[in-house]
């Protein structure tokens, strides 16, 4: 679980969220290492070589040696080759998990959040957050360390060999350092502002798909088109400014390194050039020592990209924190009280309150359901009955009162278990992407096909199942199913969940009225002494129950007849 952790800096907290993870790959960690330092010091000797390739071979007129050295070039640059590709093969590995562990933790964190945390934000803010900012927080996590480790020991390397050349070349290069460094602080507000800007803009236009998505078929009978389409343009007209803006900030900054850089090699060619016409440096040297500035350049660009990716994983690191900041409403009790088997579906509302805020759902709400009861509870639209419904499979826990299930206070049962077995099914039940047989095996991973085509059957679906087999796909938002379909389908599941006590939550709303008694008299069949709740506005299409309720300004009361007929047999 992510946890945010305000007494440590940014950057301790990126590398402390990624070093349990990098700990479980210490191999590859230290084979990238090696193969990385390797791969530098390959990359360095070639200069170094090139001065005695000049001045000891070419112009000593050594011709063996010109060989040999021509030979140790082709050794060093298939080696490098090689080392290259092992070097990348471990760190693409390394980098892989590292990404996958991190977007896991950040995934596991929102499976515990309530409800009301997505009803508030959007669903392209947190897309935003869970892949790009996740992915900017991992490159810097481990490239960051890498860099600055491979950028560190290249620069002692070429410093020693520049050293050895021409102390004085070498005090000319390395002086144009602290102009680097003041300029990489001097862009640092300006790369975090624009990178803010264009993470705030890139979770905005991702938030416009996934809801026009949604919402296509509405958009479409609306004739809506065009101006989705104007709203689309909107968003890349904001999205392009901001990306101008982070990209001008950081071809500024880099733009202003590479000029630097190039100074100091012009630097080496008036100076070494100078002493190299006066005769008071070889040839060789000026030649070794332009390449190995040029080289210089490497880890310093590299360095400095370190700082301008910074201020990128600074920007996501605080959108993540933002979010690891959103604490889960309830949690699974560390030392559960286990229910007794079999489960018999008994559940007592005593003085429950709830509210949003300052708005109280329920007040006082008292009731006693024994097992194997069959409840139809009604209520005007908003009263709260799927708060209850809620509060019943733990999304939320009472700010007052206790809610039980056969004696056991819910928040001491165990959530997994809980939820096993108190089983709810919408009115608009959510089926995943993929086949028939995935959808059931998403709550029932274990179970064979006997047992799927059984709950197919009893929901009703048989004839369905067999024609178009367990692998028909669902399609996409379920669109190749009727409602009623999907209603059977999500019934079956319920069926091998085989709960306690099953909730439907409108479920029968809208449908045709022979349609909807079909579906309940199945829930009667295989659902028959156990604990039923039906939310409904029209009793007709529930059958006989044992028990009305209404939830009524909060309260959970006997409905009054004379008031209340009229709302509760309108068919809707």
């Amino acid at each position: 679980m992510i946890t945010p952790d305000r007494t440590r800096s940014l950057p301790l907290q990126a590398l402390a969220w990624a070093l349990p993870l990098v700990r479980e790959r210490g191999a590859t960690l230290a084979a990238v290492v090696i193969l990385s330092c390797l791969g530098s010091a390959a990359a360095l000797l070639p200069p170094y070589l090139t001065q005695r390739l000049v001045d000891d071979g070419i112009v000593g007129g050594k011709v063996e040696l010109v060989l040999q050295l021509c030979a140790v070039f082709l050794v060093l640059m298939v080696g490098g080759v090689l080392i290259e590709t092992l070097s990348r093969l471990s760190y693409l590995k390394l980098s892989a998990h590292l990404l996958f562990g991190l977007r896991e933790q950040v995934w596991r964190h929102l499976q515990t959040l309530a409800p009301t945390y997505y009803a508030r934000t959007r669903g392209g803010e947190i897309l935003s957050r869970l892949d790009g900012d996740v992915a900017e927080v991992q490159r810097f996590a481990l490239d960051a360390p890498m860099a600055v480790l491979n950028g560190v020991f290249s620069l002692a390397v070429a410093l020693v060999l520049m050293l050895s050349l021409s102390p004085l070349l070498t005090a000319l290069v390395f002086a144009l350092v602290p102009l680097q460094v003041a300029a990489l602080i001097l862009s640092r507000p300006w790369l975090e502002r624009s990178t803010h800007a264009m993470r705030k803009e890139s979770a905005a236009m991702s938030s416009f798909f996934v809801e026009s998505l949604r919402a296509m078929k509405f958009i479409q009978a609306s004739n809506a088109a065009r101006r989705q389409e104007a709203g689309l343009r909107a968003h890349h007209g904001d999205y392009f400014a901001a990306l101008r803006r982070s990209q001008l900030a950081s071809l500024g900054a880099g733009g202003l390194q590479r000029v630097l850089s190039g100074l100091g090699v012009l630097l080496v060619f008036a100076v070494g050039g100078a002493l190299a016409a006066a005769g008071d440096l070889s040839v060789g040297v000026v030649v070794a020592f332009i390449a190995y500035t040029t080289r210089a350049a490497g880890p310093l660009q590299t360095l400095a990209g370190v700082f301008m990716g910074w201020q990128r994983a600074k920007v996501s690191l605080e959108r993540i924190r933002e979010l690891a900041a959103e604490r889960p409403t309830v949690q699974s009790p560390a030392q559960p009280v286990p229910l007794a088997h079999p489960v018999r579906g008994e559940l007592r509302l005593d003085a429950v309150r709830f509210g949003y805020g300052t708005e109280a759902v329920l007040e006082g709400a008292t009731l006693d359901i024994p097992s194997g009861t069959k409840l139809a509870l009604v209520g005007a639209s908003g009263a709260g009955k799927s708060t209850l419904i809620d509060l019943l499979q733990r999304h939320y826990d009472p700010q007052a009162g206790r809610l039980l299930l056969d004696g056991v206070r819910l928040d001491l049962v165990d959530l997994a278990e809980l939820r096993r077995q108190l089983v709810v099914v919408d009115q608009e039940p959510v089926l995943m992407p993929g086949s028939i047989r995935d959808n059931l095996r998403f709550v029932a991973p274990d179970a064979d096909e006997t047992a799927l085509m059984r709950a197919l059957d009893l929901a009703g679906l048989g004839k369905l199942a067999h024609a178009g087999g367990l692998d028909r796909p669902v399609g996409a938002m379920a669109a190749t199913l009727s409602r009623g379909e999907r209603l059977r389908l999500a019934l079956a599941r319920a069926i091998l969940q085989d709960p306690a006590v099953l909730i439907l939550d409108e479920t029968t709303s809208g449908l045709d009225l022979p349609v909807a008694q079909a579906i309940i008299g199945a829930v009667d069949r295989v659902f028959a002494g156990r604990t039923r709740i039906l939310i409904t506005h029209n009793l007709a299409s529930v059958g006989a129950v044992d028990r009305i309720v209404e939830l009524r300004d909060g309260r959970l009361v006997e409905p009054d007849p004379v008031r209340s007929a009229a709302p509760l047999l309108r068919v809707v």
